[in-house]
């Protein structure tokens, strides 16, 4: 992801939630959040440490943002500048990802244009059963597109 924050950082922002930590009984070093200001002291670790050219914004300590917006624990969105959700997955695979940015940079120039309407992608984790031997999620895909209104 950080990767992909930096290929795509002249076109577009990205944001990190943190909502929790995703395996605190596997790392005891990263214990799941009991105040606001542990969270706040471990999401700077994080940034320091992997050194991420990503916005990080701290969901609150229950989680309301994370629960918010469906509560899977690995989504991706890509939302337009407008706050129209164009793309989000149930769960986050970075070549996804970047075929996704690369469909919503072209879109987003022949919407300029006036050749097409709108257009939403989501991919859904079907299971949390890996594809067999590829090593992702099992997931569908599902595109739609409109006519803009």
């Amino acid at each position: 992801m950080d990767q992909l924050a930096r290929d795509y950082a002249d076109k577009a922002h990205f944001v990190f939630i943190y909502a929790r930590e995703a395996h605190p009984d596997d790392f005891p070093q990263w214990p799941e959040h009991k105040t606001i200001e542990q969270k706040f002291e471990q999401a700077k670790i994080m940034k320091e440490r992997h050194g991420t050219p990503r916005t990080i914004v701290i969901d609150d300590v229950e989680g309301g943002v994370h629960r918010q917006w469906s509560g899977m624990p690995n989504m991706s969105w890509i939302i337009d500048h407008t706050g129209r959700v164009f793309f989000k997955a149930g769960w986050t695979v970075a070549a996804d990802l970047r075929s996704s940015l690369e469909d919503f940079f072209e879109l987003r120039e022949k919407m300029r244009e006036g050749s097409t309407g709108r257009y939403y992608k989501e991919y859904i984790t079907a299971t949390p059963r890996m594809r067999e031997g590829t090593g992702q999620p099992q997931r569908q895909q599902k595109e739609a597109a409109g006519s803009g209104g």
